[in-house]
């Protein structure tokens, strides 16, 4: 559908030899709103991009000023321009000196950390393991836990390592800074990849212990021995030895561990997530419900107590937190491809109760739970972070994001064909040639490119191939924000856009500006993303000043 919206093109003419009037900065205003372009046409190496500047106006028919700035230093302005036309600015004809604003003070400043720890992402590519992989599974890391380990008072800092780098202790002095806590049992696990750790007491020793889980995609067999999680005991003063028969058997990519009483015993019990299958992406891995003896043994009693979780999916990150106020938790999970689901106690056993406390599923590719109580209304809310918006792939109730998977050529690897719509219609986001390296069946069924361009997912497939397939959906691609109800569910409310412009992994509650009312920080990027989607990598942290009532406000940069 056409649709009659305006704009107003603009064409630089800069003095001397930059006649494009490349740098020169324009801020356009109209009904309220600002719109900035920076004249940059090109866009790498022998790359480059129409030097006429757009505007898109919508509705609006007349741009109420503009503001040109260039690289001389020279400012012009114009007021009350029509739309719908390309308009010609010459910096000869600037007249006024731009003179920048004063700088704000920002809020944080830049220092170095005092824990001297860098990370060492694994040096893989997870699509040449997996050609039609969707998001890279290999770069979860690093983790990064506090308690207070040796009982002093200060918070000390667990740093995880990636495949080949040891997990390291820093025990926190006096003065702020952090020593390296030699532990023979991290270097010993060295060749594991740390996702996630939890500090807790599992013998009840009055000690804090460490539980880490091993993760990672690339490098791993789907039943590598060095997916086992580990549990390192603690004997207070910061040394830890590996408790080597405490877990069962766990030879599962995982994701996050999270402890609870599960039972009532007195003795923290443990949900871990599975991530992913290593090489089988998207099936859907194990994940477990380990119950605590109260000496740190633990069993898998996920057939027993939780049958629904053994292979609910791709688990990212959960929580346990009491949303109903009967005196006992629910476990809240978030995944890729998975809705935001809810296990609650029922019968003696968790059982999945996600319909009672949303309206309809929420399906993403979520990356990030943190439960908080925004509103401060004495009721939990859910910030869930998510890819975002600014992405080629979207999603919504009418037009979600699909994976459909199987083995279909019979090779014994896992085909996924990432689908979604595009002008009103769901196309397979695979090029011939990447379709081609993972299904070579393929080759005489589309011998060139014209026959390819337009094939929807029944056009490649037969429907014999198609029967037995599985099919994943994804309608919520957005970093989202719900709010607990009087009603016990939880309804979704609006962030600020900011928030959506680069994949969200990490989150945390703060009162930067001491008003009693609880702010957020968030932050992400991912720079290993499948070839065709691109780094994603706009969010410099995202800083969200709250009001005490459950709206936030975005902190611009400059201040924040």
């Amino acid at each position: 559908k056409q649709l009659s919206h305006h704009y107003l093109q603009l064409q630089l003419a800069g003095s001397g030899q930059n006649t494009a009037g490349v740098g020169a900065k324009v801020f356009l205003y109209a009904n309220g709103q600002q719109q900035y372009l920076e004249q940059m046409p090109t866009r790498g190496y022998q790359s480059s991009v129409s030097p006429i500047l757009h505007f898109g106006l919508g509705s609006v028919t007349t741009v109420d000023s503009l503001q040109i700035v260039w690289p001389s230093g020279k400012q012009q302005l114009r007021r009350h321009i029509a739309a719908n036309q390309r308009l010609t600015l010459r910096e000869q004809e600037a007249q006024g000196t731009y003179r920048a604003k004063n700088k704000v003070k920002p809020v944080f400043t830049e220092v170095q950390s005092p824990i001297g720890f860098t990370h060492q992402p694994a040096a893989v590519n997870d699509f040449k393991r997996q050609p039609l992989l969707v998001n890279p599974q290999s770069f979860a890391g690093p983790c990064l836990v506090k308690a207070d380990v040796n009982g002093d008072g200060l918070a000390d800092v667990y740093a995880g390592g990636s495949t080949g780098q040891p997990g390291t202790l820093y025990l926190q002095q006096r003065n702020g800074t952090f020593t390296v806590k030699p532990n023979p049992a991290f270097i010993a696990d060295k060749a594991s990849e740390d996702t996630d750790a939890l500090f807790f007491d599992a013998n009840g020793d009055k000690h804090l212990d460490l539980y880490v889980t091993s993760g990672g995609y690339g490098n791993y067999l789907p039943q590598d021995p060095l997916l086992q999680d580990r549990l390192y005991l603690g004997d207070g003063t910061g040394n830890f030895t590996k408790a080597a028969a405490a877990l069962p058997t766990m030879l599962t990519s995982t994701s996050c561990v999270r402890a609870n009483d599960v039972n009532g015993d007195g003795a923290l019990d443990l949900f871990v997530g599975g991530r992913v299958i290593p090489g089988r992406y998207p099936e859907a891995p194990r994940s477990y419900l380990l119950l605590n003896n109260g000496q740190g043994q633990f069993k898998d009693a996920t057939a027993q107590l939780a049958p629904q979780l053994q292979h609910l999916g791709m688990v990212t990150d959960a929580a346990w937190h009491d949303l109903n106020n009967d005196q006992q938790a629910e476990l809240i999970l978030v995944g890729e491809w998975l809705p935001v689901t809810v296990f609650q106690h029922q019968n003696g056993k968790l059982q999945d109760n996600t319909q009672a406390y949303f309206a309809q599923p929420q399906r993403g590719w979520w990356n990030k739970l943190l439960i908080g109580d925004f509103n401060q209304d004495n009721k939990a809310d859910l910030l869930v972070g998510n890819l975002g918006l600014n992405a080629q792939c979207q999603a919504t109730d009418k037009q979600p994001a699909e994976l459909y998977y199987k083995d279909f050529d019979e090779n014994g690897s896992v085909d996924p064909i990432l689908c979604f719509y595009m002008q009103g219609k769901s196309y397979p986001y695979v090029t011939r040639d990447e379709l081609l390296d993972q299904l070579s069946m393929m080759r005489t069924r589309f011998p060139d490119y014209k026959s390819y361009a337009d094939a929807t997912l029944q056009d490649i497939f037969t429907p014999e191939e198609l029967k037995g397939a599985k099919r994943l959906v994804a309608n919520n691609l957005k970093t989202s924000y719900f709010v607990g109800g009087a009603n016990g569910q939880f309804t979704p409310q609006a962030l600020p856009i900011e928030v959506q412009f680069a994949p969200v992994y990490a989150m945390t509650t703060l009162d930067y500006n001491q008003d009693g009312h609880p702010d957020l920080l968030l932050a992400g990027n991912q720079h290993q993303a499948r070839l065709r989607f691109g780094r994603y990598d706009a969010n410099y942290g995202v800083l969200l000043q709250g009001d005490g009532k459950g709206k936030f406000t975005y902190v611009p940069p400059g201040q924040a």
